[in-house]
């Protein structure tokens, strides 16, 4: 890690330079390779001071020249223009993500291209915070030593954890995955591990992997909302993540929809993860039998599994628990859609990939609910990736930290 950070820190920028260093990152981020000139139009900065901050850059060993042939004009004389791309090898981060039945861990390179993962069965609502760090950091220096990488080249740890999580302290206030509240996890790993920790709400980090390798290299803005054990929420505004004052910003899930309504595992009524959650549609369904504790995760995972598979086998009576969640989110996500008027939505997480009823539900109360107007079609997209976006959101945590 000394390595990787006296290397990729030998110039301590000014303000202003720190903010052009930034620019050309994210236009080489978007763009995947450019030339020098090219930086300079997107931009909007002189070319002189392009060249001052790629020749940084590249000493620095953030970018390099790219791979590959040259972007030639036919028609033109004299060389072809160097095109510079940003360098993935130089360095590389370790993503952990706690979910309620289970704990991810991977090392990417700084492409989001994963190079080893493992994950661990928990009950993390059950298990101590401390326990959890213990196991997460046993599986991080087995990736890393499978790797064959140099640990000093580890720029830092990403980790998401689901609830409201201050950043950038780290201090998880609540959490659904730990039983108690004001969980400092940042300081509990950084004392395990010696790696530099960033930690953010789990929805932020997906918002994050869609601004780095996703959505976010065409849009500046848009919105993520991730659906699984609960319901969360990540915002870019104009290619910035939204967090708020302090950190909770768009928690979506525990906006509510019903006054007086479902019992949330907040503590609150009528939240939509009341409604939407893994928890609250299993929670509905104990009424058709077996029944399943809805506070063990891994008991709660495999009861989900069978659910979707009755509701697409045709169960009318599951298909209608199953419409009924849709319905909600589907309805939630128009207010969002009427409030912040975003180019694009993208629907993440395990139940982004629910029962068939589920979706179709969503979509039909998404259609039906956001204001009448020339155009009502909404760029809905489903993520697709699975834990490998959690870990791309880890890398371009640690990336946003670290790289400018």
């Amino acid at each position: 890690m000394d390595q990787a950070n006296k290397r990729l820190g030998r110039h301590i920028p000014d303000p202003a330079r720190a903010k052009n260093r930034k620019a050309v990152v994210d236009c080489l981020r978007r763009r995947g390779a450019a030339a020098r000139i090219e930086l300079a139009e997107h931009i909007g900065i002189s070319p002189a001071t392009v060249t001052i901050i790629t020749s940084e850059l590249l000493e620095d060993g953030v970018i390099r020249e790219e791979q590959g042939a040259p972007d030639r004009d036919e028609s033109a004389r004299g060389r072809p223009r160097t095109r510079l791309e940003l360098n993935p090898e130089a360095g590389f981060a370790v993503g952990i993500k706690i979910s309620m039945h289970q704990a991810s861990v991977s090392l990417t390179d700084l492409s989001g291209d994963i190079l080893g993962a493992e994950t661990i069965p928990v009950r993390a609502n059950r298990d101590a915070p401390e326990w959890i760090a213990d196991i997460c950091m046993q599986q991080v220096s087995k990736i890393v030593g499978e790797s064959g990488i140099d640990p000093d080249l580890v720029l830092g740890l990403g980790i998401g954890v689901p609830g409201y999580v201050e950043y950038p302290s780290g201090l998880v206030r609540w959490a659904p995955v730990f039983s108690g509240r004001d969980v400092p996890f940042r300081e509990i790993v950084e004392e395990r591990t010696g790696f530099r920790t960033f930690i953010d709400n789990d929805a932020n980090m997906t918002a994050l992997a869609e601004k780095w390798f996703g959505v976010g290299r065409t849009f500046p803005t848009f919105l993520v909302v991730t659906v699984e054990h609960g319901v969360g929420m990540g915002l870019v505004i104009n290619e910035r993540l939204y967090r708020g004052s302090r950190g909770f910003g768009a928690e979506f899930g525990h906006t509510k929809i019903v006054v007086g309504g479902a019992l949330c595992r907040c503590g609150q009524r009528g939240c939509i993860e009341a409604y939407a959650s893994d928890y609250a549609i299993a929670r509905e369904a104990n009424i058709l039998g077996p029944s399943v504790a809805t506070d063990d995760p891994i008991a709660l995972e495999a009861r989900m599994r069978d659910l979707i598979q009755q509701a697409d086998a045709g169960d009318p009576a599951v298909t209608s628990v199953f419409e009924r969640a849709g319905s909600m989110l589907g309805t939630g996500i128009a207010n969002l859609v009427d409030i912040l008027d975003p180019p694009v939505v993208v629907l993440s997480g395990a139940r982004a990939h629910s029962a068939k009823a589920f979706y179709a539900a969503l979509r039909k109360a998404l259609e039906e609910n956001i204001l009448p107007g020339t155009d009502t079609s909404i760029d809905l997209r489903i993520d697709s990736g699975g834990d490998e976006v959690w870990a791309r959101g880890a890398a371009a945590l640690v990336l946003e930290e670290t790289l400018i």
